[in-house]
């Protein structure tokens, strides 16, 4: 194993300056590299190091790797490395993305035949919606009926990026019409809250309530985590008006997941003065983020529960 070139060829790019001249021809070299290991780890390299020399050395190495499948990439890891890498560098020519969003690669596995190219096409998805390509919106449309999850999730993110009011509509339509995958929808609503802002919540309020705890509950993670005030506000209404153990526990966790003051405090307040099953339940959800002052704020809350109770 120590004579193993690819292990060496490894262990050399973990020792290189990537912001040197010469890192980054040993990087550029390593993408002409035959093992897709060795490119992959190239790659993140220089996603992680910002080496924006490297891009069409990328760029090239991603157009071989397609061309010759799985043979040469097995997994698809070396072409989602080397994606990854030029979204981050800003890299524009739309050609390429759109590449990699019709690519599939079927590779054997202990039961079916699995797609080793989803999670490609759903970063390419995101490539293509920085460009400027005009027809944008078409292909990432198409990419919404594709067979695997990831992809779906991934052309919402990317629609959501467009930040148009086309985009809006879209992700309406794809949330009304469901998705089997819950994900998804959580994505839509995520995306939705990016783009309308407080005016999504309206929308979203449906979903929030929905018998489905599993799109309940992506609904109101998504309100929390956008930190909207509006959104934020909303939640708290909503917890003082259900009486759904399961539905009220949902809600905390999502005011705590927007780790704004206001749901911070108003946590705090519930776990001060609610009853035992909502302090209990408050608590849990902010040691969700082990914060040391979350964690002092939690401790003062028991105290002056205690001291209320007793009293």
């Amino acid at each position: 194993m120590k004579n193993d070139p690819i292990l060496k060829a490894l262990d050399e790019l973990d020792q290189l300056d990537p912001i040197s001249s010469a890192g980054q021809q040993q990087l550029a070299k390593a993408l002409s590299a035959k093992s897709n290991l060795v490119i992959a780890k190239a790659a993140r390299i220089a996603c992680e190091f910002q080496v924006a020399p490297l891009r069409e050395a990328l760029a090239a190495a991603f157009m071989r790797l397609l061309s010759r499948g799985a043979a040469a990439d097995k997994g698809c890891a070396a072409l989602t490395a080397i994606a990854r890498s030029l979204y981050a560098l800003d890299f524009d020519e739309a050609q390429l993305y759109l590449a990699g969003t019709k690519h599939r690669q079927l590779e054997g596995s202990f039961g079916p035949p699995v797609d080793a190219a989803a999670d490609l096409r759903a970063v390419c998805a995101m490539g293509l919606a920085s460009t400027v390509y005009r027809d944008k919106l078409r292909v990432l449309v198409d990419l919404l009926a594709d067979p695997e999850w990831q992809v779906r999730a991934g052309a919402v993110r990317a629609i959501a990026a467009t930040g148009s009011d086309t985009a809006a509509l879209l992700l309406r339509l794809k949330a009304l019409n469901g998705d089997e995958e819950t994900e998804v929808l959580a994505e839509c609503f995520s995306g939705l809250l990016q783009i309308d802002g407080g005016e999504a919540i309206s929308f979203l309020e449906p979903f929030a309530v929905s018998r489905s705890p599993e799109i309940s509950e992506a609904a109101l993670l998504a309100l929390g985590s956008s930190r909207k005030p509006e959104a934020i506000e909303w939640l708290m209404t909503r917890f003082r008006e259900t009486a759904s153990a399961q539905a009220r526990n949902a809600i905390l966790l999502s005011l705590a997941a927007s780790r704004t003051e206001t749901a911070i405090q108003y946590l705090l307040e519930i776990i001060r003065s609610e009853s035992e099953q909502a302090s209990a339940a408050a608590v849990a959800a902010l040691e969700i983020h082990r914060d040391q002052r979350i964690g002092s704020l939690i401790e003062e809350a028991v105290r002056r529960r205690s001291d209320y109770i007793s009293d």
